[in-house]
């Protein structure tokens, strides 16, 4: 179905459905902010009293909280997929994104005996990119990395770029505990999920941001080998082309 098709069960086109969504998701935020302040406030309340009926309210409250948390980050995750569609490119250096996201993911991957790593091809021309959309994409893929590691507590995430005549590669290579074949073959569906807790978004909301750049994602992985994505962005967009 291209951009300017409808969808035969809404007769909206997608983009439109998607501002919809989006707008509906933002709306939801409003309320949930409301309703975890007032549990925050009880919280306040009830917490340094005492008895079953204080420490039962204090329960109560506490998985309140996490449960409008969770819904806030499903929210947030639903609201940066729904938004790929729309960029705001410009020239820009992918290796200063890559570097962007390796400081700013560090601290936290020490903190769990992760290492991070760069390989840059220092070679690199500047491409057309929404710098904003491709760091969020690739802290995406370190994130997944990152918790497909915690448990174990050590391990190594490594970024690398290179590019050749016709693309600009940007690779997230783990030495992780690696994908089963059907969780591989599933992994970018909306919505699926191995994590508990995870919205099913995240990899997902990567592929539209690549796609929307007319680029190419390919992940290889295999059970005790690892995980590598592969982000492909075009070195000319069609304007430059012209």
């Amino acid at each position: 179905m291209s951009s300017k098709e409808t969808s035969s069960a809404t007769g909206v086109d997608p983009q439109t459905l998607a501002r919809l969504a989006g707008g509906l998701a933002h709306e939801l935020k409003n309320p949930l902010s409301t309703i975890g302040l007032h549990l925050a406030l009880m919280d306040e309340d009830w917490h340094d009293e005492e008895g079953v009926k204080a420490r039962r309210t204090v329960k109560t409250v506490g998985i309140l909280k996490y449960e409008v948390e969770r819904l806030n980050g499903i929210l947030e995750d639903f609201l940066r997929f729904a938004r790929t569609d729309s960029l705001e490119t410009r020239m820009g250096s992918l290796n200063q994104v890559v570097e962007q996201v390796e400081r700013f993911a560090s601290p936290e991957a020490d903190r769990l005996g992760i290492h991070m790593r760069s390989h840059l091809d220092l070679e690199m021309p500047e491409i057309t990119l929404d710098s904003g959309r491709i760091r969020q994409a690739l802290l995406n893929l370190v994130i997944n990395g990152r918790q497909a590691m915690e448990k174990r507590g050590n391990g190594t995430i490594t970024l690398i770029t290179r590019h050749d005549d016709t693309w600009a590669v940007v690779e997230v290579v783990d030495d992780g505990p690696g994908m089963e074949e059907d969780t591989l073959a599933r992994c970018f569906e909306v919505y699926y999920s191995t994590k508990g807790s995870g919205s099913g978004l995240g990899l997902a909301t990567v592929r539209r941001i690549v796609e929307a750049h007319g680029g190419l994602l390919e992940v290889q992985s295999a059970p005790g080998k690892g995980t590598r994505v592969s982000m492909r962005l075009p070195l000319k967009s069609e304007s430059q082309d012209g």
